[in-house]
């Protein structure tokens, strides 16, 4: 079951299930299609939206042959959408901006932030801003959450307190 329906059980019906699926890859501004049976030329036009959707609904069918029995309401945002949604997604980039190699791996946001500790203590830094860089792999979540294990571990091991995060490696003080 989709987590917005154990948080908020109003937005699924009872006995069904929310499917979340996200396109990264999908062109802001579409070119042409390479089956030629969608009409790009004005864009992200309803018809488009609608057929590229069934595209896609009917690739994942031939896995889940009865989805399209299944399917209760569908609800699509198009990368202008998004960009209208979120100004911090640049023509609909779900990425976070520039991928340029001085705005990825260590140096997001900057060189000094790299183990997402902050200054203020208990407060993390993570999302496709920082190391190791953009994607849905929740790689930066996993990384704060393994040093705040390992802290809680040493903590418990060696009775010492972790108020202070500075590099984010757990500094022990008393």
């Amino acid at each position: 079951m989709d987590g917005s329906a154990v948080l908020d059980p109003s937005r699924v019906p009872t006995g069904a299930a929310a499917l979340w699926l996200q396109l990264q890859e999908v062109p802001f501004s579409p070119r042409g299609d390479a089956a030629d049976e969608l009409d790009t030329t004005q864009g992200w036009t309803p018809e488009l939206v609608q057929g590229y959707t069934d595209r896609v609904l009917q690739r994942l069918a031939q896995q889940a042959p009865d989805l399209h029995d299944r399917i209760l309401a569908v609800d699509v945002v198009t990368p202008p959408q998004l960009a209208r949604y979120n100004p911090n997604s640049v023509e609909g980039d779900p990425y976070g901006g520039s991928l340029e190699l001085d705005q990825s791996f260590l140096w997001r946001p900057l060189p000094s932030s790299g183990r997402h500790a902050t200054t203020v203590p208990g407060l993390w830094h993570i999302g496709s801003s920082t190391h190791p860089g953009p994607g849905l792999g929740g790689s930066s979540g996993h990384m704060v959450a393994t040093a705040l294990i390992k802290q809680s571990r040493r903590t418990r091991r060696f009775g010492l307190s972790t108020t202070r995060q500075g590099s984010g490696r757990g500094h022990r003080g008393k």
